[in-house]
C-alpha cells in the first residue's frame, strides 16, 4: 500500500514531463509562442490552401507563370510542418516573397501605366501578403529561440540582407516611381518597354552577388593575414600548419573556419573549450573585406577611373568589366588589394610590437617591384624626364628606375618620421612607406605623407587615440592610403610637379 502513492507520483511526474515536452514542441514552432501566432497560422492556412488551387488553375488553363504556385506550395508546407530548420525555413519563405514581389511589381504596367494593370495579378498580391506575414513569424522565431546575443543576431541579419534589399528592390522601385512622376511633368520616358522589374531585380542580384564574392575574397584574405602577421615575426611556417585553438590545441573544423560568419555563429568562443576568441580576427577580416569591396566600387567597376594615365572606357560597370572580363583592370585591382593587404600585415606586426626581418621586407618590396616592371600597366604613371635621361628610353629600364625612385622617396619620408618618433617600429613603417612609393609613385607617396601628417594632427587632438595610435604610425598610414586611393588621379593632376 505504501508503494501505490509513490507509483502514482511517478506516473504523474511522467505525465507532466510528457505534457511539458509536448508544450515545448509546440512552442518551438514559429507560430506557437503566442495566441496571435496560432490564429495567424490558422488564417494563413484558410487563405493559402484555396489560393494554391486558384494559382494551379491559372497555370493549367491560362498558361500563367508557375513561380507563384511554387511559392504557394512552399508557404503551405511551412505552415503544416513547423519543426526543424528555422534558419532555412525563414530564408526559403523570404526568398519566395522576393520572387513573388518581383513578378507582381512591373514599373511599365503597374507604376507608370496604372490603367494597364493586369487583374490576374490579384492572387499574386494576396500570396505576397501571406508570404510577408509568414516571413515575419519565421524571422521572429529564429531570433527568439537562438542562444546568441541580440547584437550578433542583428549583425547576422543586417550585414548582407539589408544592403542587398535596398540595392536590389528599393533602388528600382524608387527609380520607377521617379520616372512615373517625371511622366506626369510631360517628360519623355526612355525606359525600354520590354524591361520589366523582374529583369531589373535579376540584373541587380547578379551585380550584388559579384560584389559579395569579391568582398568575401577579401574577408578570406584577412583571415589568412592574421596568421601571416602572427607567424612571420616568430619565424614559424605559414602554409604548412593546421588551424588550432591556441588554448585547447584542438583542430578547428572547416565549418568554424569561415571568415566573419563563423565568428558570429560561435559568438566569439571556441566550440571545443568555449574560450573567447580575440575580436582582432573579426576586425581584420572586416577591414580587408571593406578594402576589397571599396576598391571594387571605385576602381574596378569604374574602369580604373581613379588610376592616373589610364584610358577611359566607353563601357564600365560590373557587366562589362567583370562578367565580360577585362583582365588588365582585374589585375590592377588585385595588385592594389595585395598592396593594401601587405600594409595591413606590417601594421599588425607593429601593433604587436614585433620586429620584422630585413629579408621579408626586401622580398615583399622586390615582389611588387618586379611585377610592375614587367607589366607596366600596374604602375602606369609616366616616368619622369630625369630617369629617362639617365637610363635611356628603354621601357623596362625606365619603368624600373621610376619604381626605384618612388621606393627611395617613400623610404626617406619614412625614415624622417622614425627619426622624430623614437617609439615607432623602424622595421615596419619604413618598408610600408617604401612599398607605397613603389606601388603609387614618388609624387603620390608625398601626397600620402601629407595626408598622414594631417591625420596625425587629428589623432593628437583626441586623448583616447593619442597613446593608442601615435605608437603605431603604420595604422595611420593605412588610413591615409585608404583616403588617398579614390582621389589618386585628381590629386596627381592638380598637385603634380
Amino acid at each position: 500500500m505504501l508503494d501505490e502513492p509513490n507509483q502514482l507520483t511517478r506516473e504523474t511526474a511522467v505525465r507532466n514531463e510528457s505534457c511539458d515536452s509536448a508544450t515545448k514542441g509546440r512552442v518551438q514552432g514559429p507560430y506557437g509562442y503566442s495566441l496571435v501566432g496560432e490564429y495567424s497560422r490558422i488564417l494563413l492556412l484558410l487563405v493559402s490552401l484555396p489560393l494554391t488551387v486558384w494559382l494551379l488553375q491559372l497555370v493549367t488553363r491560362q498558361g500563367a507563370s508557375a513561380s507563384p504556385m511554387v511559392a504557394a506550395l512552399v508557404l503551405v508546407a511551412s505552415l503544416l510542418c513547423e519543426r526543424g530548420g528555422k534558419g532555412f525555413r525563414a530564408f526559403l519563405v523570404v526568398a519566395m516573397a522576393v520572387n513573388v514581389f518581383s513578378s507582381v511589381i512591373n514599373p511599365n504596367e503597374f507604376l507608370i501605366k496604372p490603367d494597364a494593370y493586369n487583374p490576374l495579378a490579384m492572387p499574386n498580391v494576396i500570396l505576397l501578403v501571406c508570404l510577408a506575414v509568414a516571413g515575419y513569424f519565421e524571422i521572429v522565431s529564429v531570433f527568439k529561440y537562438s542562444a546568441r546575443p541580440a547584437l550578433i543576431k542583428l549583425l547576422w541579419l543586417g550585414v548582407v540582407l539589408i544592403p542587398g534589399l535596398v540595392y536590389v528592390i528599393g533602388v528600382p522601385l524608387g527609380a520607377a516611381w521617379l520616372e512615373a512622376m517625371a511622366e506626369g511633368d510631360g517628360r519623355v520616358n526612355v525606359r525600354d518597354p520590354n524591361w520589366t522589374m523582374v529583369k531589373e531585380i535579376a540584373l541587380r542580384c547578379a551585380k550584388f552577388s559579384v560584389f559579395l564574392v569579391f568582398t568575401y575574397i577579401g574577408a578570406c584574405s584577412g583571415s589568412f593575414l592574421n596568421v601571416v602577421a602572427y607567424c612571420i615575426p616568430r619565424g614559424e611556417a605559414i602554409a604548412l600548419r593546421n588551424s588550432n585553438c591556441p588554448v585547447c590545441k584542438n583542430k578547428i573544423f572547416r565549418k568554424d573556419n569561415l571568415p566573419i560568419f563563423s565568428y558570429i555563429n560561435l559568438s566569439g568562443h571556441c566550440r571545443s573549450c568555449q574560450s573567447p576568441i580575440s575580436v582582432r580576427y573579426l576586425i581584420v577580416e572586416l577591414l580587408i573585406a571593406s578594402v576589397f569591396g571599396s576598391l571594387f566600387l571605385f576602381e574596378l567597376v569604374t574602369g580604373a577611373a581613379n588610376v592616373p594615365c589610364m584610358k577611359s572606357m566607353s563601357h564600365a560597370g560590373v557587366l562589362w568589366v567583370v562578367l565580360f572580363p577585362k583582365w588588365n583592370l582585374i589585375g590592377i585591382y588585385f595588385y592594389h588589394c595585395l598592396f593594401a593587404s601587405s600594409v595591413v600585415v606590417l601594421a599588425l606586426i607593429e601593433w604587436d610590437e614585433k620586429q620584422l626581418g630585413c629579408r621579408f621586407s626586401f622580398s615583399m618590396i622586390l615582389l611588387f617591384l618586379m611585377a610592375a616592371t614587367f607589366y607596366p600597366p600596374l604602375q602606369p604613371i609616366v616616368a619622369p624626364e630625369l630617369t629617362v635621361s639617365w637610363l635611356g628610353p628603354v621601357g623596362e629600364v625606365a619603368q624600373l628606375g621610376k619604381l626605384v625612385l618612388g621606393g627611395l622617396c617613400g623610404a626617406v619620408l619614412g625614415f624622417t618620421v622614425v627619426s622624430f618618433k623614437r617609439q615607432s617600429n623602424r622595421s615596419t613603417f619604413i618598408p610600408a612607406m617604401a612599398l607605397s612609393g613603389v606601388v603609387l609613385g614618388w609624387q603620390s607617396v608625398m601626397h600620402i605623407f601629407l595626408i598622414f601628417l594631417a591625420l596625425q594632427l587629428i589623432v593628437c587632438c583626441f586623448s583616447r587615440f593619442r597613446t593608442l595610435l601615435s605608437a603605431c604610425p603604420s595604422c595611420v598610414l593605412l588610413v591615409a592610403i585608404w583616403v588617398h586611393q579614390p582621389f589618386w588621379n585628381d590629386l596627381l593632376l592638380r598637385f603634380s610637379m
